[in-house]
């Protein structure tokens, strides 16, 4: 027969074991948690490189876009200006050749 300080050895040797087993098994599941979270970091910051570089394209051609047009409504604007302007060469000839014959 067994006494009871060797049932009580026998106990806290066991207790001791699945104690061991459990801390190992805790730290291996901090390990993988761990592991895990690198992983989904490294994979959403990949990801919002990757958004970051769409949309700085899409700004990019955006702004082409709207130069373009700013462009365009500046190369319009410019050319009715010219042709105003042209339709008032004759009217600022003669005036200028009144003043050049009343100064003569």
């Amino acid at each position: 027969m067994t006494s009871i300080m060797e049932r009580i050895a026998e106990a806290e040797t066991r207790a001791d074991a699945i104690l061991e087993e459990a801390n190992r098994a805790a730290r291996e599941l901090v390990a993988k948690a761990r592991t895990e979270a690198d992983e989904t970091i490294a994979a959403e910051a990949e990801q919002a490189r990757r958004n970051t570089a769409e949309m700085l394209l899409q700004a990019q051609t955006d702004g082409e876009a709207i130069a373009a047009e700013v462009t365009q409504k500046a190369r319009t604007e410019t050319e009715r200006q010219i042709t105003a302007a042209e339709r008032h060469v004759p009217e600022a000839i003669a005036y200028l050749m009144e003043r050049i014959e009343a100064t003569v």
